[in-house]
């Protein structure tokens, strides 16, 4: 079949042409057990069994691999990895259905200079939060969403609100990347800009005195002497205050789930297989988690996910976290449609995955 792409000038490339076995497939840099599948070559090997083939999204030119990422629209595409773009593809963009979820290790920081005087999220009363602003209209601004997320919630956490504090858009050009062979490739380029984003250098420059940061990226920032966490949601026991663009997402296109059911199986049994063999080779699995994410070290790739579910599932709790980034979503206008979680989600394919590696 051919598939009908998003590019920002239509005519400059031709359509990919996509077999009726030929499954894509793209995962963001996040610790789900997908990345050391594909690392693997497990999900490959799982499909050539069903007598598919596996490529990989981010290997076509960036017109035409990039926008697809976080749309979705792309016929026979898996993806894995941020729930905030691939909510947005649901209600959007394009039918999908939600074939497993993995629950996130961490909820986020917030990052001042090291020589601001504040020791809390009280302290920062009246003061500027840096919020990234994508000027990509082509997408959602899944970045800026999940900043704006763990600033309203860490403000909660002080008794604030959004009132208390003044909101401070650095601008994001939020250009197109890719064309890598595989996602280590990928993500090797880009290991730098993942940490000093916009609006770690507008921190850095004094033009805001806040901002949200992800574990991996706080723990960057911290290393250079420059910054410091004044908030971790990490010392919180209440787990919802860990929903920050997860729990990570992996998600189907619905006609071709329908249509070839094997193949997403098989994509799901090496899933499994990748998410056990994790739980038995925590520090091996560190090794490979750490080239396609963006922990500063291996050893704290390591920490990181000591704690970790790898197994994909579709819990109660993991859809109830679905609910609360999806209802952050729709109350903050990113995306226009709301949909029920419950009927996204398919767990017949993933029930069918562990039953076959057990018999």
């Amino acid at each position: 079949m051919v598939d009908v792409l998003e590019r920002p000038t239509p005519s400059a490339l031709a359509p990919v042409t996509v077999g009726a076995r030929e499954a894509y497939y793209t995962i963001c840099p996040t610790f789900v057990a997908s990345n050391v599948a594909q690392e693997f070559g497990w999900i490959e090997e799982e499909l050539r069994r069903v007598g598919a083939s596996l490529s990989y999204l981010r290997a076509l030119p960036v017109e035409q691999g990039y926008l697809p990422h976080f749309s979705h629209r792309f016929a026979h595409l898996f993806r894995d990895g941020g729930n905030i773009p691939s909510i947005w593809a649901k209600a959007d963009n394009v039918d999908t259905t939600l074939i497993g979820l993995t629950e996130a290790h961490h909820g986020g920081t917030i990052v001042v200079r090291v020589d601001d005087a504040a020791r809390s999220l009280a302290a920062l009363k009246g003061r500027r939060f840096g919020l990234s602003k994508s000027a990509n209209p082509a997408k959602i601004d899944w970045w800026r969403a999940t900043s704006e997320q763990g600033i309203l919630k860490a403000l909660a956490l002080a008794g604030l609100s959004r009132a208390d504090v003044e909101i401070v858009d650095i601008a994001n050009e939020d250009r197109g990347f890719g064309e890598a062979a595989r996602p280590s490739a990928l993500w090797a380029k880009r290991r730098g800009e993942l940490v000093f984003t916009p609006e770690a250098r507008a921190l850095e420059a004094g033009e805001v005195d806040a901002i949200f940061a992800s574990h991996g990226r706080a723990l960057g920032l911290e290393r250079t002497g420059k910054f410091k966490r004044v908030e971790d949601f990490a010392r919180h026991p209440d787990w919802s205050l860990q929903v920050s663009n997860s729990p990570y997402a992996l998600t189907v296109n619905t006609d071709f789930a329908k249509a070839n059911r094997d193949i997403v199986v098989a994509f799901l049994r090496a899933t499994v297989r990748a998410a056990r063999w994790l739980d038995a080779n925590r520090e091996a699995g560190a090794a490979i988690l750490h080239r396609v994410t963006y922990h500063p070290s291996v050893a704290d790739t390591e920490a990181a996910i000591a704690g970790t579910d790898f197994l994909p599932a579709l819990t109660p709790r993991k859809l109830a976290g679905i609910d609360l980034q999806k209802r952050f979503l729709v109350e903050h206008g990113y995306i226009s449609r709301d949909f029920d979680s419950r009927a996204w989600a398919d767990a017949s394919y993933l029930d069918e995955a562990l039953e076959s590696l057990s018999s």
